[in-house]
């Protein structure tokens, strides 16, 4: 099952360009960096992190490491030939009860097409390939001191599980010492 399938490829009538969701190719890795860098560092969208972390978020070689691993599945959001959005997820194998988890990731839409649906569009997506994949469960960290953020999960059936991790990046990078990553799961509903 390809994204194209999971979800509507264009945008409703009298709602802008056609959007296409697709799996991301090599020649998508500039962009990709460029969107999630504007999106997670730049000013001007309600996703920036700018004010609590530093430094880049990503770079050619980390994305060209997720083309290349069978595990993961990098989806963009192109519209008239540029990316407005991406997300990867990582398959896990099962554990030791037999649920198969993917972590949600790489998330970004350009500041200027925030707010319009594409992330939704986005992760269903993502939740749809991952669902005929038969995994059972979707897992995000979410940085702390992001109450949108998590507000925003919990309203596409995400919830937290009362756990938290160190931040996933450079801690010399944060603005905010000791600032961690709340982890919040969604059944995707395979079994």
């Amino acid at each position: 099952m390809t994204p194209q399938d999971t979800a509507p490829s264009a945008a409703p009538t009298g709602q802008g360009p056609t959007i296409r969701l697709r799996p991301a190719t090599d020649g998508d890795v500039p962009a990709v960096v460029d969107l999630v860098q504007l999106a997670y560092r730049g000013e001007g969208g309600w996703t920036t992190e700018a004010h609590l972390v530093d430094g880049h978020r990503t770079d050619a070689a980390e994305v060209r490491g997720m083309l290349a691993d069978p595990a993961v599945t990098l989806l963009v959001a192109e519209s008239e030939g540029e990316i407005l959005g991406c997300c990867y997820t990582h398959r896990d194998p099962a554990d030791a009860d037999g649920a198969t988890r993917a972590e949600l990731g790489l998330f970004a839409v350009h500041p200027a097409a925030q707010s319009r649906g594409l992330g939704g569009r986005l992760l269903e997506a993502q939740a749809a390939v991952l669902r005929e994949a038969g995994v059972d469960v979707l897992v995000i960290r979410v940085l702390q001191s992001r109450p949108e953020l998590h507000a925003w999960y919990e309203r596409h059936g995400f919830t937290p599980v009362g756990r938290s991790v160190p931040f996933a990046g450079n801690p010399d990078r944060l603005k905010v010492a000791g600032l961690g990553m709340d982890i919040m799961e969604r059944p995707l509903g395979t079994h």
